[in-house]
């Protein structure tokens, strides 16, 4: 599955169960983090309580670079 808007991201299940996340990046290559399915709820609980304040922050930084 790819993320809509992050063609270089892919999220997939391995055969022995594992939620992967792949990134293919030009200049580090590619980057994959493997995570057991029980701490999948974890992990998106975790994203979407830092989404807000990672979205501030963001901008912040594109207002500073322009």
């Amino acid at each position: 599955m790819r993320i809509k808007g992050q063609a270089d991201i892919e999220i997939f299940i391995t055969d022995s169960g594992y939620i992967c996340l792949k990134q293919q990046r030009d200049v580090d290559g590619e980057q994959l983090i493997e995570l057991a399915p029980a701490y999948g709820a974890k992990v998106a609980d975790a994203i979407g309580s830092l989404q807000e304040f990672a979205q501030a922050k963001f901008e912040k930084t594109a207002l500073i670079e322009d």
